[in-house]
This record gives structure tokens, C-alpha cells and sequence, in this order.
């Protein structure tokens, strides 16, 4: 089975590809490109989200044969900012684009991982790995989502 595990955020995307095969899991692209950082040219709400768009039919492109998208969405709060409404735009996005290659797609909050977000690190590390660069709790997110969507 291959996953996408992805993690947005207003300025980036963060993705992991993992591949599972009787049990275990590999980090497919832990040496490559697992950061795709927002041009500084793309300003707007609307073309900030055709870009998001665009990159992850990139990725998909790029890497046939995924099985499942899956999403590490934030956690639920009592109150909406403008930054937490966005983030819920880009995560839209990434659930246009799965309809759209035909992957089945899965949603996750910390609770539904078998974590939290003080640990998201150490456990994504511990149950597949983690990336040569870009290493943070954002990139073990997309780790750790994927890692869940496969179980």
C-alpha cells in the first residue's frame, strides 16, 4: 500500500510518501522532496489555493500508484481566526484534488493517530522515520498521518 500523508499550513505543504508491505513501513521520500514552500509572488486567498492545487497534482503525477491521500487536519478549537479558516481552505484543496485523481482520502486529528503533538515527532521517527531534511512537527505529521491510513 502507498500513502500520501500531507500537512498544510499557510506557507508550506509538507508530504510523505509511505510505502507499507506486510507490516512494515519505508519513508519513500525521505532523501527528496518533502517541502514545497508558497512563492512569494502568490499572494492572493484564490491563487494561493490554485497553487496548492497545482502542486499536489504534481505530486501525484509524480508518484503513481498511491493507494490513499491522507490528511492530518487541526485539532477542533471553540473559536475561528482568519489563520484557522484558511488552513481550513487549504486542507479543502487537498480533498478537491483527491476527488479529483480518484484516491480515496482520509482525515485525522491527533487523537485518531495514536498521538499527540508533543510526541508527533518521535513517534512518526519511531514507526517509519524520518526525512534527511526539513525535520519538524509539521513534516512528522504528514509521516504519522500516512502511518494511521495504512493500518
Amino acid at each position: 500500500m502507498r500513502i500520501l500523508g500531507i500537512r498544510t499550513a499557510p506557507q508550506q505543504i509538507r508530504y510523505a510518501i509511505v510505502e507499507s508491505a506486510s507490516g512494515a513501513c519505508s519513508l519513500l521520500n525521505a532523501g527528496g522532496e518533502n517541502l514545497i514552500r508558497k512563492p512569494a509572488h502568490v499572494e492572493e486567498v484564490a491563487a494561493h489555493l490554485n497553487w496548492v492545487k497545482d502542486e499536489l497534482h504534481r505530486v501525484i503525477r509524480q508518484n503513481p500508484g498511491l493507494d490513499v491521500i491522507a490528511l492530518k487536519t487541526p485539532e477542533f478549537q471553540g473559536s475561528k481566526t482568519s489563520v484557522s479558516r484558511f488552513g481550513d481552505y487549504l486542507d479543502a484543496v487537498v480533498l478537491l484534488v483527491a476527488a479529483e485523481a480518484a484516491i480515496p482520502v482520509v482525515t485525522k486529528l491527533y487523537s485518531q493517530m495514536a498521538t499527540r503533538r508533543s510526541d508527533v515527532a518521535r513517534h512518526a521517527e519511531d514507526r517509519v522515520g524520518r526525512t534527511v531534511s526539513n525535520w519538524n512537527d509539521q513534516m512528522a505529521d504528514a509521516v504519522a498521518v500516512a502511518w494511521i491510513a495504512q493500518k
